[in-house]
């Protein structure tokens, strides 16, 4: 095989030659632009300074929308309040067991410092915490608690002893000298205690939150400006986790504005060109941007999304300028003029883009299925409802700490049964720890029955289904046509139906039947924690919605046949 290899021989070894990047044919540079259509002239200018007025209107109110019957308006602060923490907190009902054991500890560290330690004992005897019911504490937590006295029993107890009650002395064994050093650690107790536990705090089961759906599991809460009457910005399906303005939809109200509320910021912008990766650079000798390749993309004719952006990318590119305007965080705001001067002395004033567009979605803007009104901005041919020119800058909540969920239910169907469940997965017990419920079924069940001696079949009407499952039994309503799914218990060993132990579940008498969906549904209590803007530390419970696993099987079956 005969090989042949030509190298050139350069007669300098500089590197201006190569890099003057010299054509002979000037003719084919004239023919690509010819073809590609850069001969066409547009007198086209460029943008050189873009002049924006805004009107601002500050979120000042919020409430719970629940069903559509929107309960009292309250103050909201963006500067200051978490939205989060509004909508989703529990009402508090009496201290949490997190604050019950602490002011337990905090009266045995007392009676330690008055030399009066051997006093505890009684105080846990008169007043002890509840060490029965299907939530009681297990374990360490119970041991620890047993040792110590519960401090909304020790409460009116400790106030008797303030005053130097002997009658109360006497019911804990104290002697008489000791009376004045009790009368000083109980003083200075409840001096703590009042402190963290509002003396007008109802004390009862706990309750969902005002803006919770116990019908449909999920939020639905309302902002508003108060400079905007008849504006509200309403979530229906909030499902908690992060509230963002995607949450959110506003229909408008072309409703009169109260201008002495309107903040008005008109300001001159430099537009800068819009940047991306991988777009065609500007300079001859520029070296690409490696790491993303447009010409790689893998698109048919019908993939008109990937087409689309790759034609965006590489043709028009040069065409989009950016323009940045702050907004304040928690605020509604919406362009009032914008007018671009080029680089000929012209002025062109911009309208909303979807006013000359006949599109009927929009990336960030507002609006609902009940949108009536367009605040001055009229729709275009073929849009189903107007646009919105409102833009809302809310105020999103930061990265915080969240805990492992303290209650877990899951909502599923069961084909085989032809029957939807709801299944406790986790619950908290009275100490606030998590309870497996699964675990604790497996290890209280009756051990199965043995055998027929003689090998003959056993015929059971039902069979057992484990006692963290409910049945959601449907329902229809006189209407015939909608079906909701009632929240029912299945009758046991004893004949009685065992009631539910978590809160999620205790709030909910039934559901809407599309909301328990063939994936399934997994709704959670967890706690929140996190820092805010100015810097306060804020913590609550929330609740957040999810996805299930799909379907499920208890295990019901009815006229049984086993053995033989």
């Amino acid at each position: 095989m005969t090989m042949f290899r030509y190298e050139p021989l350069p007669r300098d070894t500089g590197m201006e030659e190569a890099l003057a990047a010299r054509t002979a044919d000037a003719a084919w540079f004239l023919a690509r632009q010819y073809a590609l259509g850069e001969f066409r002239g547009d007198d086209a200018a460029s943008p050189v300074s873009v002049s924006l007025a805004r009107e601002t209107h500050r979120l000042d109110g919020w409430r719970s929308g629940v069903e559509g019957e929107g309960g009292e308006w309250l103050p909201y602060d963006p500067a200051t309040m978490v939205l989060e923490e509004l909508v989703e907190s529990e009402p508090v009902t009496g201290p949490d067991a997190r604050l019950t054991l602490s002011g337990a500890l905090r009266w045995q560290r007392a009676l330690t410092a008055a030399g009066l330690i051997a006093l505890l004992p009684a105080f846990a005897r008169v007043c002890p915490f509840a060490a029965d019911g299907p939530l009681a504490p297990t374990g360490l937590s119970a041991a620890v608690r047993g040792r110590l006295p519960d401090p909304v029993a020790l409460a009116p107890w400790l106030g008797r002893l303030a005053e130097r009650d002997e009658t109360a002395a006497k019911e804990f064994d104290a002697p008489d000298s000791a009376l004045d050093a009790l009368a000083t650690a109980a003083a200075a107790w409840l001096s703590w205690w009042h402190a963290h536990v509002m003396t007008d705090t109802p004390v009862g089961p706990p309750k969902p939150p005002p803006s919770w759906n116990t019908r449909r599991m999920e939020y639905a809460f309302e902002v508003r400006a108060s400079s905007l009457p008849g504006l509200e910005l309403r979530a229906e399906e909030y499902h908690g986790g992060h509230l963002d303005w995607w949450a959110l939809d506003g229909p408008v109200q072309p409703l009169p504005v109260s201008e002495a509320a309107v903040t008005r910021d008109r300001r001159k912008i430099v537009p800068t060109p819009a940047v991306y990766g991988g777009m065609p650079v500007s300079r001859f000798w520029e070296m690409e941007d490696a790491r993303i390749d447009f010409g790689s993309v893998d698109a048919s004719p019908a993939d008109l999304g990937r087409l689309m952006l790759i034609a965006f990318a590489t043709v028009y590119n040069s065409d989009w300028f950016c323009v940045p305007l702050p907004l304040p965080v928690g605020s509604l705001s919406r362009i009032v003029d914008c007018t671009v001067t080029d680089v000929f002395g012209g002025r062109t004033t911009l309208r909303h883009a979807t006013a000359d567009d006949p599109v009927v979605w929009s990336l960030f803007g507002l609006g609902g299925p009940g949108a009536s009104g367009n605040g001055g901005i009229p729709p275009a041919s073929g849009m189903t409802q107007p646009p919105s020119p409102w833009f809302y800058r809310p105020a999103a909540l930061p990265a915080g700490l969240e805990s492992p969920p303290v209650e877990s239910v899951l909502l599923l169907r069961d084909e085989q049964a032809n029957l939807a469940w709801a299944v406790e997965e986790s619950v908290a017990d009275d100490a606030d720890e998590r309870v497996d419920r699964y675990d604790r079924w497996v290890a209280t069940a009756p051990p199965p029955a043995p055998p027929p001696p003689d090998g003959s079949p056993r015929y059971r009407v039902v069979t057992e289904v484990p006692s963290h499952w409910y049945p959601l039994v449907p329902q229809v309503l006189a209407d015939q046509e909608s079906v909701r799914l009632r929240l029912a218990g299945l009758n046991r060993g004893d004949g009685t139906p065992r009631p539910t132990l978590g809160q999620l579940l205790g709030e909910t008498g039934w559901l809407y039947e599309e909301e328990v969906p063939r994936s399934g549904v997994r709704v959670e209590r967890g706690r929140q924690y996190t820092r805010w803007q100015d810097g306060r530390t804020h913590a609550w419970t929330a609740r957040s919605r999810g996805s299930g696993t799909g379907g499920g099987s208890s295990g019901l079956r009815f006229d049984v046949l086993e053995g033989g």
